[in-house]
């Protein structure tokens, strides 16, 4: 058997199969190499889709026997699923070409960050300071998906429940403080390209920092705005 021979038999062959001796004649066998291949494109797959989160991704693939099968050019997506990608994600990869031309695998995405918690009991109307917030670090996929991890959300907050010392905060447990009290008149600011209205009228409703307010007119009218100062609502 010449080494000419060979050659021209290996291009017979599946992407990511060895050429192998087995008694009289040779055969085509899947090698390791080609799981690898695999792994990595739905390990990078993964990473790019999770590249603008905040903290450190780790993947764990699950081994699935798809994987030894031949795939010469495989294209990673996420199966029927948008937003963020984090926890149990299953990845659909196609192989056009080949059988089966699409499979699925199972990851797990881990992101360790760090998350504010509370380092003394709040209480219900309390304002939220920057000296009331302590850090902690972990699996971020692990905790609750209403996790608030950014500090800007909660500084200057009030509390709308009891929240002990060491507890991370959940989005329902602070809301932004009131600058409009329901009867209360307020400024009205109604602002277009180049002009700009001042007037006044009566709140119908509570409202925090961007909040919506309906306003009541001295004619009668009820003008929609947005509470932008204390006792102040913008009209855009």
């Amino acid at each position: 058997m010449t080494l000419p021979f060979i050659r021209s038999y290996r291009r017979h062959c599946r992407h990511g199969a060895t050429l192998l001796l087995v008694a009289a004649g040779l055969v085509c066998a899947p090698v390791e190499a080609n799981e690898q291949v695999i792994y990595d494109v739905i390990e990078g797959f993964l990473l790019e889709q999770t590249a603008s989160e905040n903290g450190d991704v780790t993947i764990d693939l699950t081994p699935s026997p798809a994987a030894a099968m031949a795939c010469q050019a495989p294209s990673p997506f996420l199966p029927g699923r948008g937003g963020k990608v984090s926890g149990r994600t299953s990845v659909g990869v196609r192989c056009p070409g080949d059988a089966p031309e699409t499979r699925y695998f199972q990851a797990y995405v881990h992101i360790n960050g760090q998350y504010p918690v509370v380092n003394r009991n709040i209480m219900p109307g309390d304002v939220i300071e920057e000296s009331d917030l302590d850090w902690q670090e972990g699996d971020l996929t692990r905790l609750s998906s209403r996790l608030i991890t950014d500090a800007s959300q909660l500084v200057g907050q009030v509390s709308q429940r009891r929240i002990a010392a060491g507890q991370p905060f959940q989005t329902g447990m602070v809301k932004a403080p009131v600058l409009i009290q329901r009867g209360a008149e307020v400024a009205l600011l109604v602002q277009g390209n180049g002009f700009m209205i001042t007037s006044s009228g009566k709140a119908l409703n509570d409202a925090g920092l961007g909040e919506s307010v309906r306003v009541r007119m001295p004619s009668g009218s009820i003008i929609n705005g947005e509470a932008s100062r204390e006792g102040v609502v913008e009209v855009h």
